[in-house]
């Protein structure tokens, strides 16, 4: 079986942790690369996060490569609220003996694409993304794809009208949009459908296995924070999402698109407008519009028990 060859550009947060332990437990998958942005908490935690999730998973050989302090607009809020105060639900750890690399994440990035296929999956703020894209314009002709966690049609998760991966840096997603990678995108209408409860949380905590139960401690606080938000305990698996797509391209159902992003306003920064009509979409645009949430979740949870 080929394996497809990706790094994960990423900000844990709980969800990313998710989707983290997901890809380093399929065999499509050869994740060459962990990339850390600002976004769910200070670039500082984004990062020691990622070396927490590595120690976690035992793959201490998956470097780690801390890339952009700040969104390429400016200060941007976190989601401590969230994901907790260190972005991982406040838990205890001990230091990771997993260092992080010296290269910047975005050279580790460009390196990367230049020597062999490449899938950036994106589960945080664009800013990595598009800062590789202005450094290295060639990038966009060598990566094989963009999948990408981030957008709302309908309504936004940090404001009414944007999804926070966007709000945080919609200068960037405009540049990464508006390039010519080829991008599949995962908003919050498809990422609403794919969610964990607490059935799934027993689960995780019976499997025996220290993976398992880590997830499971740091899903409880975010199933609390869902229960106040939404009413809910259900655990919606957003940046899992992503690394579905690229683990089962045929599990989630695209639609060419084109897109915009509010770069201004006052109620609709970071809002993304999908044209969705066929003469009007975009040759290198997807978005994912359904999954059947059964499916996802056996797998996820097959492919955690292997984690051990």
């Amino acid at each position: 079986m080929a394996r497809t060859r990706v790094v994960i550009d990423t900000d844990p947060g709980v969800d990313d942790a998710v989707a983290i332990m997901l890809a380093l437990a399929s065999p499509e998958l050869d994740v060459v690369g962990i990339t850390t942005v600002v976004g769910n908490v200070e670039l500082e935690k984004t990062t020691l996060n990622a070396r927490r999730l590595v120690e976690l998973a035992q793959r201490p050989e998956i470097p780690v490569l801390r890339g952009c302090a700040s969104p390429l607009g400016g200060p941007a809020g976190t989601a401590g609220e969230v994901h907790g105060r260190d972005g991982l639900g406040d838990l205890v750890w001990d230091e990771p003996t997993v260092g992080e690399g010296s290269e910047h994440a975005v050279e580790f990035l460009y390196r990367q694409a230049t020597s062999g296929p490449l899938t950036i999956i994106a589960i945080g703020p664009l800013t990595n993304i598009a800062t590789l894209l202005e450094q290295h314009p060639d990038v966009a002709g060598l990566l094989e794809r963009i999948v990408v966690m981030g957008g709302a049609s309908f309504e936004g998760n940090v404001t009414p009208a944007a999804e926070f991966n966007i709000w945080v840096d919609p200068e960037a997603a405009a540049v990464v949009f508006g390039s010519s990678c080829r991008i599949d995108i995962m908003p919050l209408d498809l990422t609403h459908q794919a969610f964990l409860d607490d059935d799934d949380l027993a689960r995780l905590r019976a499997g025996g296995t220290t993976v398992g139960q880590r997830l499971a401690d740091m899903l409880e606080p975010y199933a609390d924070f869902h229960m106040s938000w939404n009413g809910n305990r259900n655990l919606i698996m957003h940046d899992a999402m992503a690394v579905y797509e690229v683990i089962s391209p045929n599990a989630i159902t695209k639609q060419p698109v084109k897109v915009q992003v509010e770069t201004g306003g006052t109620f609709a920064r970071g809002a993304t407008f999908f044209t969705r009509t066929r003469r009007s979409t975009s040759g290198n645009l997807r978005v994912g519009t359904q999954v059947e949430n059964d499916a996802f979740r056996v797998l996820l949870h097959e492919r955690l028990a292997t984690l051990s």
